[in-house]
């Protein structure tokens, strides 16, 4: 059992990231009404079940962690939040306990939205790695693929956070199955992280060595 201590941060309108007590390099991620639904706040877990048909929201991520886990080459795996399981808090509520990612100051990272240091060609390049060989030579849809969910360890070390999967979640939308239109979704995502970033859209590099800051 763990003890929820200080919050980090709200994600979405979906959760709360707690310190756990006692503990240093670990957090947990708790379901928080943040997003408002039809007038009121209500429970995330309701509004998943009524709206995605997604019954526990926490077990879903887990289960697409380990899905895409399963597919990342050894050496990128380190740009990947480490999920471990999901456990019971003191005051009863269900967690996602996972990595406290920290950056080279020893702080918690900051995600691309709030970093404000310079990154390195060779964080764009990780970048483009985990776009080319995990999620379009696997057809892997990752729903969370915005600045927001991508951390700053160093700079030249992203680590993506926020498993989802848009077939699940939207599962009128046959397409979303379809390798095509995955392919076509995580580029536009990426693109949509380099153009936020005022970088060149490097998902038109010819190959991974051609990625270069101006």
């Amino acid at each position: 059992m763990i003890t929820l201590d200080k919050e980090i941060t709200k994600i979405g309108g979906w959760s709360t990231i707690f310190t756990i007590k006692g503990e240093c390099c670990r957090c947990a991620k708790v379901l928080a009404p943040h997003r408002r639904y039809k007038g009121a706040f209500p429970d995330p877990a309701m509004i998943a079940r009524k709206k995605y048909g997604i019954e526990d929201m926490l077990q879903y991520e887990l289960d697409n962690y380990h899905f895409l886990m399963a597919h990342v080459p050894e050496e990128l795996k380190s740009h990947f939040v480490t999920i471990e399981d999901i456990q019971t808090s003191a005051c009863g509520r269900k967690a996602l306990v996972m990595e406290l990612v920290t950056d080279d100051t020893g702080g918690v990272a900051k995600n691309l939205d709030a970093n404000t240091r310079p990154l390195s060609q060779a964080f764009f390049q990780t970048l483009e790695r985990i776009r080319r060989d995990v999620l379009l030579r696997h057809d892997i849809d990752h729903f969370g693929i915005a600045c927001r969910n991508i951390l700053v360890r160093n700079q030249d070390s992203p680590v993506l956070i926020d498993f989802q999967n848009s077939a699940k979640r939207h599962r009128g939308q046959f397409w979303l199955k379809l390798p095509f239109f995955i392919r076509r979704k995580i580029t536009r995502k990426f693109q949509r992280v380099y153009r936020d970033l005022g970088v060149p859209d490097f998902t038109k590099a010819p190959g991974i060595e051609d990625i270069v800051l101006p």
